[in-house]
């Protein structure tokens, strides 16, 4: 080999591995297509692999469904793991959540169908559950209690607050075609996302913040 071709070698990219392939192109059928309902096929010939693998790294469609999830959603909760420790105004740690929850599903339109479709699964939905809403809900409590017990917001039910919330993030994208008939707009883009968000937060917080309470 000479010293072109081995310079060559040394600073090629490496490829992803399989398994990120695989999740990659399924997420982004999911979002071209604007459905969950891709398959195994169309996932292997995007990806470049054989749609056997699917069955090495995930053990079935439905695997490879729930590790998308996982993915996608798992970001999400590591960031939200270090807001929960970040020394700031517990009230921001609130609206940074409600916003990072609107900007997942902005990124990935298909993941409140695909949550939906898993816990419509029963082989699923408890596995969902555990791994994805479960850990939410606590996380989102714990920042609850850090605004309360700093006096900065008057007690809310954490399980109320849960589906006011994932409620509202959910059904912006899960309810486009009333968006399009009843609205006459098209689709979520980014002016729409951020016009809902501030909307979505003023709301939540003129109705829990305490009068005159002063950030510490």
């Amino acid at each position: 080999m000479g010293r072109g071709q081995a310079r060559e070698v040394a600073i090629r990219p490496e490829k992803p591995p399989s398994r990120a392939l695989l999740l990659n192109a399924a997420s982004a059928l999911m979002t071209e297509r604007s459905t969950i309902d891709v398959s195994l096929s169309d996932i292997a010939k995007r990806s470049g692999l054989n749609s056997a693998l699917v069955k090495y790294y995930f053990g079935s469609k439905q695997g490879l469904l729930l590790a998308l999830v996982e993915e996608v959603l798992g970001r999400g909760m590591d960031q939200m793991e270090g807001l929960l420790t970040m020394e700031i105004d517990p009230v921001e740690k609130l609206k940074l959540h409600i916003k990072g929850i609107i900007t997942v599903y902005f990124r990935y339109p298909f993941i409140n169908r695909l949550l939906h479709h898993m816990y419509l699964d029963p082989e699923l939905d408890t596995v969902v559950g555990e791994r994805i809403s479960k850990p939410l809900a606590t996380l989102q409590r714990q920042i609850l209690e850090q605004c309360a017990s700093q006096g900065r917001i008057r007690p809310v039910n954490p399980t109320m607050f849960y589906f006011i919330v994932v409620g509202a993030c959910d059904h912006l994208f899960f309810g486009q075609q009333a968006l399009r008939i009843a609205f006459g707009i098209d689709g979520v883009d980014d002016d729409l996302r951020r016009t809902y968000t501030g909307t979505l937060i003023d709301l939540l917080m003129n109705g829990m913040l305490v009068p005159d309470a002063k950030p510490l």
